[in-house]
């Protein structure tokens, strides 16, 4: 039922007495169709662990008795041909069959001429016999061809393209490039192991728009790795209705009179430098030339970096530690606020900690020592309380007893002025 023995009666050879007989020939791949997934032990065909992700399947061609899907039994089961790759079919899918050391496989799904990675009809496809029930209803068009209800078919996703990028391919053959090892799923997720010229690259998008075949950071989720050129020159394909580009932004740095964008930051620590290029610029060199828009023509250099882009990423750690370091500078942005808890210790520390912007301030204060303001305000109340003037009954105090009870008040607050909490390095 999956590798065969077929003759055809075209192709013959004569035996005993001048007897023609049909030539046989073997088919180690049998086309066929999908009728059952295992997908859990929730699956009507399930049985037993070592079924997960097998199907049974109707071979197309066949040396035994034609089997519909509902009476199909055990001798269909088919085991994915590879051990640790699986695409795993869906009802109706075509597959291939073969049959190796009496064991039955598939391979598939397969491709068609439909060429999408969503949904490809079975080419092969024969319509079973359906005995009509008044009691039962009438049968859908995916009933009829096997399909399951459960499959969403609403959208289909366009399979992925590669571009050329004249800034980053090698050569200079006009519209063409080299190809990407590439594993679409079936609703806008993939895989990309690719290059341009002979430097690498790896993409991981999910949830891409339908009608998008490139990745982009319009995709709800992107992490991107590449050795060479900038963001902007490998995702430069998202366009806003009135067809204008949307370029890579940080989404601080976007959001409207943010008075301290990132980019202004980065800009102020280095000497003015500008953001567009060492932000979004990095890993692309400026060619001098512009192109007939009047834009920078940049080629790229080699820099290895990491994007990763999203509508929300979480990190965390379940028994150690997190460590962020750079060899440079570290950047943290926010549109709106930045939250730093710690149930035990917050530790900032620095050669020297500026709270503002040191480059744009008129001038910048220093921070007070509290332990150190706390002994100075109490040797002045101190003085004030041994203040005494000379009358002619002896020195006296110019100081009236209201005075001196809020003068107590005042010490009291000096000697609770102090945080228990909060300390900064002294001098």
């Amino acid at each position: 039922m999956g590798s065969i023995f077929l003759t055809d009666s075209d192709k013959t050879v004569k035996g005993f007495a001048g007897k023609e007989y049909p030539v046989p020939f073997y088919l180690q791949f049998v086309a066929g169709y999908c009728a059952e997934v295992v997908h859990s032990e929730e699956s009507l065909r399930y049985n037993g662990p070592e079924s997960i992700n097998s199907i049974i399947a109707i071979p197309h061609a066949t040396d035994k008795v034609y089997k519909t899907r509902a009476s199909a039994g055990e001798e269909y089961r088919y085991y994915p041909l590879l051990r640790t790759m699986n695409d795993v079919p869906t009802k109706g899918d075509p597959v291939l069959l073969c049959t190796i050391g009496k064991i039955k496989y598939y391979l598939g799904p397969l491709n068609t001429n439909a060429n999408s990675p969503t949904w490809n009809d079975d080419p092969s496809f024969r319509r079973e016999l359906v005995l009509t029930n008044k009691n039962i209803g009438q049968v859908s068009p995916r009933g009829i061809r096997g399909e399951s209800p459960n499959f969403n078919k609403e959208l289909s996703y366009s399979r992925l393209t590669k571009k050329r990028e004249s800034g980053l391919d090698y050569g200079d053959a006009v519209n063409e490039t080299t190809g990407d090892t590439i594993i679409e799923g079936r609703h806008g997720n993939s895989f990309r192991i690719g290059s341009r010229s002979n430097n690498p690259y790896v993409f991981i998008s999910n949830k891409r728009f339908p009608d998008n075949n490139l990745e982009s950071i319009g995709d709800g989720s992107l992490i991107s790795i590449t050795s060479n050129g900038s963001l902007r020159q490998h995702f430069k394909n998202l366009f806003d209705e009135d067809g204008n580009p949307i370029t890579f932004q940080l989404s601080s740095d976007s959001v409207e009179n943010n008075t301290y964008p990132i980019g202004d930051i980065q800009s102020d620590l280095n000497n003015g430098a500008d953001p567009d290029e060492t932000i979004y610029q990095y890993g692309s060199v400026d060619t001098g030339e512009v192109d007939d828009n009047g834009q920078k023509i940049f080629e790229g250099e080699n820099a290895n970096q990491i994007l990763f882009h999203s509508d929300r990423i979480t990190l965390n750690t379940k028994l150690d530690d997190i460590y962020m370091s750079s060899i440079k500078d570290i950047h943290i942005g926010a549109g709106r606020h930045i939250s730093i808890g710690s149930f035990d210790t917050l530790n900032l520390l620095s050669s020297n900690v500026n709270i503002g912007n040191r480059e744009r301030a008129v001038s910048m204060e220093q921070m007070v020592l509290g332990n150190s303001l706390q002994s100075i305000l109490e040797q002045i109340l101190d003085l004030f309380s041994n203040l005494t003037v000379p009358t002619q009954f002896g020195p006296k105090t110019p100081i009236n007893p209201d005075i001196t009870a809020k003068a107590n008040d005042v010490r009291r607050g000096i000697e609770n002025m102090l945080s228990i909490y909060h300390n900064i390095e002294g001098n």
